[in-house]
């Protein structure tokens, strides 16, 4: 049986996304510098932005751009995810 503490922030990111906003493209890709993995997420023409988990919470950022902080939690953190992109993330009684 696998545990939540199986999977890295980074797949916990993305299956809290294909919930939240399952409108929006998510794919988990492995940085060619450091081999840990990211999230890049795209909706329509917005986009793409990397989120990855910096050891205490996820971060946000949009090709050279500054970081921006976001929930430790991954439903929160897709939730900003999504509204910053413009797609409308599901509420909880529509999953």
């Amino acid at each position: 049986m696998l545990l939540p503490e199986a999977f890295s922030p980074a797949e916990r990111l993305h299956a809290a996304l294909r919930r939240r906003a399952p409108q929006m493209a998510v794919s988990v890709v492995r940085d060619e510098g450091t081999g840990l993995p990211h999230v890049t997420v795209t909706y329509r023409d917005a986009g793409p932005k990397i989120v990855e988990w910096d050891g205490a919470a996820y971060r946000m950022r949009q090709g050279d751009g500054p970081w921006l902080p976001l929930p430790t939690d991954p439903e929160d953190a897709a939730d900003v995810i999504a509204a910053d992109l413009g797609a409308a993330p599901r509420r909880a009684s529509e999953r």
